[in-house]
């Protein structure tokens, strides 16, 4: 404990972002390989009607992330700015407080599989020739609700507790047997979608499994207590984790706004093409927030013992690393996109001409996201919620609902896969004039200096 305290507040500021981005960012990447893994094996194996159907059900996915989030980081944030202020007392109960709440809605979660998943498909956007693979899949990995929470709220305690690298041995573990499995039972087993499923629910229990060594070492500072009722205390947790559970909730909104459009335009191939450029674009955005969530432990441990010169240098080297991922990450969409493709699907012609020519335009967005997911989480590092939620609302719903709304209309669906990529610029222009926080940060990065 003393260790990691002094490390955070005393030690080389970018050999403790380097420490901790590696395992953030291997546990994001984790995460996304859930779907990727999914995404890969059903297209080579059920086609592009499989495609369209694990779109359809993605929405799930991202609210399933975004609670564990909400609950995740919510507390770790907390606990960390305690940390820094030596306010020690409560650390066991923030833990638990946030532990318990995942699981409640996990249960939640698993009624609503057992007594409304048909209306849920129908809601998310299933056709009648896609309806029977949405429910095989929904109706697996909605039974995992509970693992899937704990798993994604545990991995960042764990992280923010000193052992990141037990972290992402975690998630990555669980992310590997995905792929495997995904192949053992699409391709072995042709358990089709509901194997699928399986293979993804199996994940966090192998996740879980291997975080829960962390309790049985010296080195935890956290364990899990029968809490007594706070309000405050919840109130905390969830407005510290509330822009994150947004971004989430709002990439699943989003991705059914996309799919009802895309539907209007082109169909189910489209919905198709969509579910590998989406599923691109979550490897490259889990990375900018596995920066973010880098940063979280150092800028709010510092912010907490008002040493403000490494927050802000702490800043600076997220903005520089994300922004420089990104140009890296629009050059591989601009001149590698059938390479891209070539990893989802084979022989499908007017798919793969739609898809790379939909990645050549969508991926523009990477040049302003990593900016904006770096800053909001910098701003909710320091427990400057309101903030942080109407960043992430804008850039995560608002903008993107304006802009697809409007543009698609007028250059079709063009429209739709430039509809990010505008919506993310809106929000740095906005968020630059608006928010002094954010305007500071890239400030200093740029000039050195604090306004």
């Amino acid at each position: 404990m003393l260790k990691e305290r002094s490390d955070l507040l005393e030690g080389d500021i970018k050999k403790i972002f380097l420490k901790y981005l590696i395992p953030s960012v291997g546990g994001m990447l984790g995460i996304s390989l859930y779907i990727l893994g999914d995404t890969i094996i059903i297209g080579r194996g059920l086609g592009s009607i499989g495609l369209a159907a694990l779109n359809v059900s993605i929405p799930i996915n991202n609210i399933l992330n975004g609670v564990g989030l909400l609950f995740g980081i919510g507390g770790a944030t907390a606990l960390s700015i305690d940390k820094g202020r030596r306010d020690e007392k409560g650390l066991n109960d923030i833990f638990s407080k946030s532990m318990i709440m995942a699981f409640i809605a996990g249960v939640i979660f698993t009624f609503i599989r057992i007594f409304f998943l048909d209306e849920l498909c129908y809601i998310l956007g299933a056709s009648e020739d896609t309806i029977a693979m949405v429910k095989d899949y929904l109706g697996v990995l909605m039974s995992f609700s509970i693992a899937f929470l704990l798993n994604v709220g545990l991995t960042i305690f764990v992280r923010n507790d000193g052992a990141p690298k037990l972290a992402m041995i975690g998630m990555l573990t669980g992310s590997l047997m995905n792929v495997i499995l995904d192949y053992i039972f699409v391709f072995k087993f042709k358990w089709g979608m509901a194997g699928a499923a399986f293979a993804t629910g199996l994940a966090p229990i192998i996740g879980l499994i291997i975080l829960s060594t962390h309790f049985i070492k010296k080195n935890n500072t956290i364990k899990f207590i029968i809490p007594k009722p706070n309000w405050n205390i919840i109130r905390r947790i969830i407005s510290n984790g509330g822009s994150s559970f947004l971004v989430e909730l709002s990439g699943g909104i989003v991705i059914f706004a996309f799919n009802l459009s895309l539907s209007g335009i082109t169909g189910d191939i489209g919905i198709s093409a969509y579910s590998i450029i989406a599923n691109l674009s979550l490897i490259f955005a889990s990375i900018f927030i596995g920066i973010g969530q880098a940063l979280q432990p150092i800028v709010s441990y510092n912010y907490g013992a008002g040493k403000m010169d490494r927050v802000y240098e702490t800043a600076k080297l997220s903005i520089y690393t994300s922004v420089g991922l990104g140009i890296i990450f629009y050059s591989l969409g601009l001149f590698f996109p059938k390479f891209l493709v070539s990893l989802f699907i084979d022989a499908d012609k007017e798919l793969l001409e739609m898809t790379i020519r939909g990645i050549r335009l969508y991926f523009l967005v990477f040049i302003f996201m990593g900016l904006n997911i770096v800053l909001t989480s910098y701003i909710q590092s320091k427990e400057h919620a309101r903030v942080s939620l109407i960043i992430s609302l804008g850039r995560g719903f608002v903008f993107i609902v304006m802009v697809l709304g409007i543009l698609p209309r007028f250059i079709g669906i063009d429209g739709v896969w430039l509809t990010l990529p505008i919506a993310e610029f809106i929000t740095i222009i906005i968020s630059m004039f608006y928010f002094t926080k954010y305007r500071d940060a890239i400030i200093y990065s740029i000039r050195g200096i604090k306004r």
